[in-house]
Formats: C-alpha cells, sequence, structure tokens
C-alpha cells in the first residue's frame, strides 16, 4: 500500500517533440482527487502555456528586431520547403497516469526562441498555484450543465 506522500506526488512535464525541457516533482497537502476534473484546473493549464506563448512572442519579436539586417539583406529569406510542426505539450501526471495535457504549436516561433525557453523564473510561483487549486474544496466541476 502506498503512503500518503507518494499518493500526493504528481508531475509536472512540458517537453518540446518528446525533449524535456522542464519536469519537476511536487506533492500536495490535502489534495482533492475531485481536482483531476475541475475546470479550475484547465483554465489554470491553458494559462500557463498562453503565459508560456506570450513570452515566446516577445522573445521572437526582440530575435526578429536584433536580427533585422540579416533578413533586410538576405536574397533567400523565404524558403519553399515546408515548415516541420513541431508542438510544445503540457503534463500533469501522477504516477505514471497523465490526467491533464495540452499542446501547443512551437514551429511559430523562430528555431532559436523555440529551443531556448525557460519557465524556472516563474516556476515556483506555477507550482504553488498548482498546488493550490489541487487542494481547493471549491471547484468548478460543471461544463456547460455536465459534469466533469
Amino acid at each position: 500500500m502506498m503512503n500518503i506522500q507518494e499518493q500526493n506526488k504528481f508531475e509536472f512535464l512540458l517537453t518540446l517533440d518528446n525533449n524535456i525541457i522542464c519536469q519537476r516533482y511536487f506533492n500536495v497537502r490535502d489534495y482533492n482527487p475531485v481536482s483531476r476534473k475541475s475546470m479550475d484546473l484547465h483554465y489554470y493549464v491553458k494559462e500557463i502555456c498562453d503565459e508560456i506563448g506570450d513570452d515566446l512572442k516577445i522573445k521572437s519579436s526582440d530575435y526578429l528586431a536584433e536580427n533585422q539586417n540579416y533578413f533586410l539583406n538576405s536574397t533567400n529569406v523565404e524558403d519553399n520547403e515546408p515548415m516541420e510542426e513541431q508542438y510544445f505539450l503540457l503534463q500533469l501526471k501522477q504516477g505514471e497516469e497523465v490526467f491533464i495535457e495540452r499542446i501547443f504549436p512551437a514551429h511559430i516561433f523562430p528555431p532559436k526562441v523555440r529551443y531556448a525557453v525557460d519557465i524556472r523564473p516563474s516556476l515556483r510561483r506555477i507550482l504553488a498555484d498548482l498546488t493550490e487549486i489541487m487542494s481547493r474544496e471549491d471547484l468548478e466541476t460543471t461544463y456547460l450543465q455536465y459534469e466533469l
């Protein structure tokens, strides 16, 4: 039988094409199992992905501004080759079971920006917020009048 600590151990995982960008384990005190199917958790995971995307947009803008002379003087700016699609994948796991995941496009950002993702400055806040949501009692568990 697993002890309480192991039952409440979760994994936060962010990958880019199966390459780990960030992986953290965290415990949730007073874990509420209903939180796994709550809209609160869904909205917060969406917010995390949007925040990462917004940060990448700013970094892309900075990168393109810093390298504008390269793009203006380049004769072959546009490739006729199709762009390889890549996606970020954010997962929350308990043991080996993935209970929430979200993908969002990475190929829309320049390679130098997409491969330099760094969420460490906001990671402590993200994990604290996830812990707070997953231990909360008053959760939204209906969507369009359907019980989740």
